[in-house]
């Protein structure tokens, strides 16, 4: 089961030249689809007077759905938003958006050298970025009587597994985040070592 993917870790800018006229690619990290319209509007209102604002993101798939968009922004058609949208899938990216501004020098550069332009802006940014790897996790709540605790934390404090919060009154509770991968087995394993003596809930 797939539970990890690839964004990067803050905000970055780069700038490349290309026939006099200059493109400067802004990538930033979102989680989702609003953060990422946002993002784009701040950015274009940054560069307001430049000839074009064009940009692409990919949000982690939610429910099995993907999530994207890419603009050109004025640019001919396909020219812009797909070859920026392009560069986040070669290089296996989410939960990412990229804007790439240009001011135009003067040159046209044609179809095929706009093409080229916008990719070639998006791949320098992201070679510039901090690529991470972002945990895909499930959070849970555990209830038990005190006497089983230390059964319970023996099998919590593994890696993969977080303890997020606790307390311990008239019986145990913790919560607690697990990857995604080993949810199913954390489960057979608190019901198999108390004897199903847990209540155990997904939050």
């Amino acid at each position: 089961m797939k539970d990890s993917f690839k964004t990067i870790k803050t905000p970055i800018q780069a700038e490349i030249k290309i026939q006099r006229s200059k493109f400067i690619a802004s990538a930033f990290p979102c989680k989702s689809q609003e953060e990422a319209e946002a993002e784009i509007e701040k950015i274009s209102g940054e560069f307001h007077d430049a000839n074009h604002n064009c940009y692409g993101y990919r949000i982690y798939p939610s429910k099995g759905m993907d999530i994207f968009r890419y603009s050109d922004a004025g640019e001919p058609s396909g020219t812009a938003g797909k070859p920026i949208y392009d560069s986040l899938i070669s290089s296996e990216l989410f939960n990412t958006g990229i804007v790439v501004t240009r001011y135009f020098g003067g040159i046209k550069l044609g179809t095929g050298g706009l093409k080229r332009a916008y990719r070639d802006a998006a791949r320098n940014v992201l070679d510039a970025a901090k690529i991470v790897e972002v945990l895909i996790t499930q959070k849970y709540k555990v209830s038990f009587p005190l006497n089983l605790t230390n059964i319970i934390l023996r099998i919590l404090t593994v890696d993969g597994i977080k303890i997020v919060d606790s307390s311990y009154t008239d019986k145990g509770e913790i919560e607690f985040m697990v990857r995604l991968s080993m949810t199913e087995k954390t489960e057979k394993a608190l019901i198999s070592a108390t004897n199903a003596r847990i209540e155990l809930t997904k939050l």
